[in-house]
């Protein structure tokens, strides 16, 4: 049975998570320096006095936003890739928890990418770290697949560029309740990464090409690879050649022919 002092706390909880909801609603539409305190209290049907029961600050709202979307994001995606499961498997899954958060967070979404460049430097400073590292745990998987041979030879860091792009851009466009739902756009975004966006039926001039490429690579790094491997066998080879040459003493040596 929750004691009173449990039921308190809930209650808590739940007024500063409607009181972020308002708030990243309104800074999503209007800004966050165009939103004033007054306008948020109002909404959440609470005085500004009590809101600083709650909240110290309008930026110490903003702050939590961050680090709601950080530690959530983090969090979903390190635990994908404990999972033991194959590399696209753990990309497509990343994916999907994406797409799903976008979509269901699209204020909170719009706010964590408007203002960004807004906050105070550590604020600012510490965003982009996590931003990094965030990026870095997918670009492992991606090094991983690529090094196992189940993913194209794609650079890493720049696929991986490209996937967090596809689904972060969403705060841009997405729009809850068509009939673009995230599960609809998440497997859209897999066919595209996984396959490309050519029909089968469409002459693709460039595969080829790119296949002759990178064939050619393999065949270019063979080479270097034997003839750096020859050349060191050449040396190992003179110097115990060097080594084994008898040296002639002064006595051995023959004597001149008289002129």
């Amino acid at each position: 049975m929750p004691t009173k002092k449990t039921s308190v706390s809930r209650k808590r909880t739940a007024i500063e998570e409607e009181i972020l909801r308002i708030a990243a609603d309104k800074f999503g539409r209007q800004g966050y320096q165009a939103t004033t305190l007054d306008e948020i209290a109002a909404d959440a049907g609470i005085s500004r006095a009590a809101f600083y029961l709650y909240f110290p600050s309008k930026e110490e709202l903003l702050r939590r936003m961050y680090s709601q979307v950080i530690a959530t994001s983090q969090a979903a995606v390190e635990q994908i890739v404990a999972e033991d499961l194959p590399v696209p498997e753990k990309l497509r899954r990343i994916i999907r928890h994406q797409v799903r958060y976008m979509a269901t967070n699209v204020p909170l979404s719009q706010v964590f990418f408007s203002e960004i460049f807004n906050l105070r430097p550590e604020l600012g400073q510490w965003v982009r770290r996590a931003n990094r590292a965030f990026g870095e745990v997918i670009e492992n998987v991606v090094k991983e697949g690529v090094q196992k041979g189940v993913l194209m030879p794609v650079h890493p860091k720049r696929f991986t560029y490209a996937l967090i792009g596809m689904c972060n851009w969403m705060h841009r466009w997405y729009r809850p309740g068509g009939e673009w739902t995230p599960d609809t756009v998440a497997e859209e975004f897999i066919r595209i990464l996984e396959s490309g966006y050519l029909s089968q039926k469409v002459e693709n001039n460039h595969a080829p090409c790119v296949q002759e490429v990178q064939v050619l690579r393999r065949e270019v790094e063979e080479l270097k690879s034997m003839v750096v491997n020859l050349a060191r066998a050449d040396q190992s080879g003179r110097t115990v050649a060097s080594k084994k040459r008898p040296r002639l003493s002064s006595r051995a040596r023959p004597a001149a022919l008289p002129a």
